[in-house]
């Protein structure tokens, strides 16, 4: 490993002396309605999201345009002649690994217009499709506003979620979530909780990456989503608050607030959002338990209310040390409070030689937990053409108690209590300390050719430690059986190398990178430990070309990992319930997934996407069955091998002027074949994901949204889940002169966005209803203040981001 550190340090400083060039050029040609060019046409090459200049230019006698030096990103061109119409491109991708890119023709429309009623409008579309992702803008949704990340998180394509509202892309587990490119280092469990308590108001877009390059983190075998927060984009002072209310079968409120200011110097920013929630769940468990030819019948019914007070806060500043230099520091903190009420019924019939027929059990407790992350940063541009280095350092620390109250009260078929009743108390301490350090380099080349090179290091401890007590006699005492702390440390050195250009017309990536994993685990408890290290590499490619002028044709592969939650290796067993268990596993290990995909893409607009993916060690939730004793495990496994086969399309459909859909189909086909306690799951499930997005313009500037999804029967590991549906509609209007905005709308309108789940593996044979609270109507109020001329705070990516999404502690 020293000597591959020692190589890579010398490549990476014989870059740094390299020349950088860039000549892509942009070219159009602008005409009037007769088809004869216009001369002295004002074009100007803008920013689609709000329609800010980056460069100016006009037409020649031919009517020919030209852009030189621009960055890779989404543009949009408009041509203006005084007293004419303007006409306008569509939205195009740019990459200046293109030596030149030619727009269609532009037509000015030689009808008169008075001057003031030429505007320039930039409202983005809900959905884009860009060379490497799909972006849902969230903030252009009227469907959106009131409600979580998680629910708009289910809109996106090729999303499902599972009975415990996990998330899957093109039924893949898997995914790594990043917050404005950050890894939120969390376990799957606690993303969901993060997400379910993120309001879908503070958030800009979501972005959503099938095969990321070596620059990414080497997690996810499912692929990437990173959800940008919003940023004020205005110069001097300025920001935005959101209101919001709203309704389901209890009371939902939450609100943020941007804050923005920017000098020559400095640029400061920070945010507050607050999230209030009150909801139930019912699930309805039934049970069939075989042993010694008889069978015994568990069927189990429990109500379960929720309530969440949760505090999001972020304050960072940069300081401009040149036109070059900046450093930076930023804290992200995370609090909050969750609650929960719990009654459960289980009655047990057939075969059955205990003294009672009924349990009657619940819980009351709560969590509390506080996350915060630091991080500073630096950044140097060597020159205009694209050559940087950047540095990150990074300690996040994550703390969570817990405490819980449970009982079990045991009556037969008269309703008579026959045996005492089992009462239990815990009290739970997870702590997680991260410290990360990164460092990346970007070279451009002449002709578009480009070289990103890289270093990673993250060191993680962990400790969750957990004390049941038993009340006998009403005395407490502590049950060593139940009682555990569990330690945890992990570190992993990585690097990468990732080339970029361009040879006639195909673009062409190449990336490569490795990392060393060194791992422990003791269980205190149990006195049990083991040690784990591993090397692997992860390379990555793409090759795309054009057929054509509005054809686009792209190539990948890439090869990925997922690494087991902390507590996931945790090998104690945790209570449930009387009748289920938990228990970790420390002979869990990381999966790697190799995916191959094939991209098309028409106008930039219309997308069909196929995928191969193979995954092998697969970690998939399953449950144990104790057939003698009645009792059932859930647990994690490696399982041998998954495979998943996809195609997902995206189109734009124009019925009017006023009236816009995007349809986008995800279909895919999952296979899971591995031995599997003494037996063997041998399962396939072909499935699909539809969404439909209406946008209409409405008289009185008011814009609404009717959308809807449907899926259909899907696998997850040994889990069978039935079909749901859900729409919602929305509507917007701007107020207070174009300041604010005013939304309303109601989510899952039928009531169909339920999850139901069969299980028959071996001698298991369960069906579960899992009704939680989806129908809501929602109100919601911005409003922008200050200076409207304002660049935007830069986005980071912090060193402290894989490993987060492997922490189960927070809410």
């Amino acid at each position: 490993m020293k000597t591959f550190t020692l190589i890579f340090a010398s490549l990476f400083l014989f870059t740094l002396t390299l020349p950088a060039q860039n000549n892509a050029l942009i070219t159009g040609r602008v005409v009037d309605d007769k088809g004869l060019p216009i001369e002295f046409a004002n074009i100007l090459l803008l920013k689609p999201s709000d329609s800010t200049l980056i460069k100016g230019n006009v037409s020649d006698s031919l009517g020919q345009y030209s852009f030189e030096k621009v960055s890779a990103g989404s543009y949009l061109i408009s041509a203006t002649m005084i007293g004419l119409q303007a006409a306008y491109s569509e939205v195009f991708e740019f990459s200046p690994s293109r030596t030149s890119f030619k727009l269609p023709i532009l037509t000015i429309n030689q009808s008169a217009v008075e001057l003031d009623q030429v505007v320039v409008k930039g409202q983005k579309p809900f959905m884009e499709i860009k060379n490497d992702r799909l972006v849902m803008n969230v903030e252009s949704s009227p469907v959106a506003a009131g409600n979580n990340a998680l629910e708009v998180l289910a809109k996106a394509p090729g999303i499902s979620l599972d009975q415990d509202n996990r998330i899957s892309l093109k039924g893949k587990q898997g995914v790594l979530v990043m917050i404005d490119g950050k890894n939120t280092y969390m376990s799957t469990e606690e993303v969901v909780r993060m997400l379910e308590n993120m309001p879908a108001n503070s958030i800009e877009s979501i972005e959503i990456i099938h095969n990321p390059s070596s620059k990414y983190d080497a997690a996810g075998n499912a692929g990437i989503i990173n959800i940008k927060l919003k940023k004020d984009k205005n110069l001097g002072l300025n920001g935005s608050i959101n209101l919001s209310v709203g309704m389901g079968n209890f009371p939902k409120r939450n609100g943020s607030m941007i804050l923005n200011y920017r000098d020559k110097k400095f640029n400061l920013f920070g945010s507050y959002s607050y999230w209030y929630n009150k909801r139930f769940q019912d699930l309805d468990i039934f049970r069939e338990i075989p042993f010694e030819g008889d069978i015994t019948f568990f069927d189990q019914l429990n109500h379960q209310v929720n309530e969440t007070n949760s505090h999001r806060f972020r304050a960072g500043a940069d300081y401009f040390i040149s036109k070059k230099t900046t450093i930076g520091v930023l804290f992200n903190g995370r609090t909050g409070t969750w609650d929960q009420n719990s009654v459960n019924t289980t009655m047990i019939t057939g075969d059955n030689s205990a003294p009672y027929n009924e349990v009657q059990a619940g819980s009351d407790g709560g969590d509390h937990w506080d996350n915060y992350t630091y991080n500073f940063n630096i950044k140097h541009q060597f020159d205009e053409k694209g050559k940087e280095l950047t540095f990150d350092a990074d300690y996040s620390s994550f703390k969570r108690g817990a405490e819980n109250d449970y009982f079990n009260l045991f009556f037969n078929e008269s309703g008579e209590e026959v045996i005492s009743p089992n009462i239990l108390r815990s009290d739970n301490f997870s702590g997680v300390t991260i410290k990360a350090l990164k460092l990346d380099y970007t070279h451009p080349f002449s002709k578009g050719a480009r070289l990103e090179a890289g270093l990673k290091s993250s060191f993680v401890s962990t400790d969750n430690n957990i004390l049941f007590q038993t009340l006998e006699e009403n005395i407490w005492i502590d049950d060593s059986n139940l009682s555990n702390q569990f330690l945890y440390e992990e570190n992993i050195h990585a690097a990468y190398v990732n080339f970029s250009t361009q040879i006639k017309k195909v673009n062409l990536q190449l990336g490569l990178r490795t990392e060393m994993t060194d791992a422990e685990g003791y269980s205190v408890t149990l006195q049990e430990q083991f040690m784990r290290d591993y090397f692997s590499l992860f390379p990555s490619m793409s090759i795309s070309h054009g057929l054509g002028e509005h054809h686009q044709l792209s190539y990948s592969y890439s090869r990925r990992i997922n690494r087991p939650t902390y507590q996931d290796l945790n090998p104690f067993v945790y209570f449930l319930d009387q009748f289920t268990f938990g228990r970790g596993n420390t002979n869990l290990g990381p999966e790697f997934a190799n995916t191959l995909g094939i991209n098309y893409a028409f106008k930039g607009r219309y997308m069909i996407n196929l995928s191969y993916s193979s995954t092998t060690d697969a970690i998939q939730e399953v449950l144990e069955q104790d057939d003698e004793n009645k009792v059932t495990f859930q647990t994690y496994k490696n399982l041998a091998r998954l495979q998943n086969y996809s195609i997902t399309l995206s189109a734009p459909v124009n019925f009017a002027k006023w009236w816009n859909t995007r349809v986008n189909f995800s279909g895919f086909l999952n296979q899971i074949n591995s031995p599997f306690s003494n037996e063997a799951i041998n399962k396939d499930q072909t499935s699909f994901f539809l969404n439909v997005t209406n946008n209409f313009n409405l008289p009185g500037d008011i814009r609404a949204q009717v959308s809807g999804f449907y899926q259909s029967k899907l696998i997850w590991g040994i889990f069978d889940l039935e079909p749901r549906w859900s729409l919602d509609f929305g509507f917007s209007k701007k107020i207070f002169k174009g300041k604010g905005s005013l939304r309303l709308n109601v989510t899952d309108i039928f009531n169909k966005n339920q999850t139901y789940v069969n299980v028959n593996q071996g001698t298991m044979n369960l069906n579960i209803a899992n009704i939680r609270e989806s129908r809501r109507a929602n109100l919601t109020m911005t409003y922008n203040f200050g200076n409207n001329e304002v660049k935007p705070a830069r986005r980071r990516r912090t060193a402290t981001e894989e490993e987060q999404n492997r922490v189960k502690s927070g809410n």
